[in-house]
């Protein structure tokens, strides 16, 4: 968020920050055994105000691993968080972590066991500590600073009834972020105050005026002006929303693609590919929904182009690498699998943008295949996960087609086995050519097929494995918090380790603000 920003760029602010959650789990350790010396006998087992002090040496040990979960976890690169229930999930799951740290410390280092009565009173103290306070910084420094940081300037495509609407609940509205600086429209409307001129004029205004978000409320707008200004938002990095105005349109998608800054009017932000820039790859500020619909409208254009589902292994190892740097930005896109990526695009000021897993988008786009005729060819993996794939598919996806499966082998190919797999993807016409090597091999094998497949090509990673029920996923809560990294650690240490402590860890240094 715009007024947050100062925040995202102070290295003294997040010290601080850390400092401070550091030292409430240290003080949650101590209120926690005073609260377990004074339960009575009846309900627990004995207790001494003494143990408190014996086993001080656990409590700086476990806030500093709580503390560097968080730091891995990307929460100190803003003090904003989206949902309160989100955060009170994350905030519970780490404190808890943390409890279960602090127990084998002492079980490991004294030869005893912690009590559990205060292992449970920890982790409730800790939590309510830690999350209070964020919730407290994340209200309190957006209600301190509202008034004290230069607003989003906006202006209005329209005067309609709905535009008139929108820009009198603006201007009435007290919690509203925005500065109106007017509206274009093909001529002036009595009722509405702040007309700049006609729909012409647009591209001058934006040349002589910064503005931050355009809100186009006019449904009568012709086709080829509505791309015109599109494309002048794309030029001048504007936000761009239209206001819904029909309610099947609303509750027919995710609330998360919704803003409604008017009380009673809905905007969803428009197709403008824009993207954030994250250690020089060009990732997608985007969510499930707008990435379907780029999709599904683009279709036809993009065949034989490539998209890279990318997470912060890919962006680091582009990072390192400028000829895959080249590769992912050589993308028609490359969507945010990982979290801390849409978490940086967040953070930049872009509220809707989510994750856009490679699981989840395969899983999406089979399910709607019956309903628009597309078939699919799959590349990569073994023959048995591409058979478990396939009888998954057929039970799973009614009416979705698959076109071809082919395992190639785990060496290089020789030009005659490459030519003949393109061959049969293209007589097969795939409209998607799902493609599973694994980071970095499946960016680069898309790459060098640019323009010889006749099918949109799309690297999922280990979505194979996924669908097929060879690996099986996080809980949805985890993936929600941005755990999910912690759940395919336990599953594959020895693989994973390197990845999620070393790269991530990099990751972190890199974007560090």
């Amino acid at each position: 968020m715009k007024q947050l920003k100062h925040y995202r760029e102070s290295v003294f602010l997040k010290i601080l920050n850390m400092v401070t959650e550091y030292l409430l789990v240290v003080a949650a350790y101590y209120v926690s055994g005073a609260i377990r010396a004074v339960v009575p006998v009846f309900l627990a087992t004995s207790f001494s105000v003494h143990d408190i002090s014996r086993f001080a040496s656990a409590a700086p040990l476990t806030a500093g691993i709580v503390v560097f979960i968080y730091f891995f976890l990307g929460d100190y690169s803003t003090i904003h968080f989206r949902r309160v229930k989100m955060e009170m999930m994350r905030v519970f799951t780490v404190q808890l972590v943390g409890s279960f740290s602090m127990s084998a410390l002492l079980f490991w280092s004294k030869g005893q066991q912690f009590s559990r009565v205060w292992m449970g009173l920890f982790l409730l103290v800790s939590f309510f500590f830690v999350f209070v306070k964020r919730v407290l910084l994340h209200y309190v420094s957006d209600k301190f600073l509202k008034n004290r940081l230069e607003a989003d300037r906006l202006i209005v495509i329209g005067g309609n009834e709905m535009a008139g609407r929108f820009i009198r609940g603006i201007k009435n509205s007290r919690d509203c972020r925005f500065e109106f600086a007017g509206y274009f429209a093909s001529e002036s409307s009595e009722d509405l105050p702040g007309y700049l001129g006609s729909y012409e004029g647009i591209y001058d205004y934006l040349h002589d005026n910064s503005i931050n978000i355009m809100v186009i409320a006019d449904p009568l707008m012709e086709k080829e002006e509505f791309r015109r200004v599109i494309s002048i938002c794309a030029v001048y990095d504007i936000n761009a929303y239209a206001i819904a105005s029909f309610n099947d349109y609303i509750l027919g998608h995710s609330n998360d693609a919704f803003r409604e800054d008017v009380p009673g009017i809905y905007m969803f932000p428009l197709n403008v590919m824009s993207t954030d820039d994250i250690l020089g790859v060009k990732i997608a500020v985007t969510n499930m929904e707008k990435a379907i619909q780029d999709i599904c409208d683009r279709l036809e254009d993009w065949r034989g182009e490539y998209i890279c589902v990318s997470n912060v292994h890919t962006t680091v190892m582009a990072h390192d690498d400028p000829d895959y740097r080249q590769i992912q930005n050589n993308a028609v896109l490359s969507l945010p699998d990982g979290g801390p990526l849409s978490e940086h695009s967040r953070n930049e000021g872009n509220a809707t943008a989510s994750r856009v897993t490679g699981p989840d988008l395969m899983k999406e786009f089979l399910q709607r295949s019956a309903d628009h005729g597309w078939s699919h060819f799959f590349y990569g993996s073994s023959q048995k996960t591409l058979d478990k794939l396939r009888t998954r598919i057929s039970e799973n996806y009614p009416g979705a087609k698959i076109a071809g499966m082919i395992s190639p082998p785990f060496r290089p190919l020789t030009p005659e086995e490459d030519e003949e797999y393109v061959r049969r993807i293209n007589e097969s016409g795939a409209d998607f050519l799902w493609v599973g090597l694994g980071a970095p091999k499946q960016e680069i094998w898309m790459a060098a097929h640019q323009g010889q497949v006749r099918a949109l090509m799309i690297g999922v990673g280990a979505a194979f494995d996924y669908e097929s029920g060879n690996i099986k996923r996080a809980p949805l809560w985890m993936q929600k918090a941005n755990l999910e990294w912690f759940y395919r650690l336990i599953q594959d240490p020895k693989r994973l380790f390197k990845r999620y402590f070393i790269t991530n860890f990099k990751y972190m240094w890199l974007t560090r603000r």
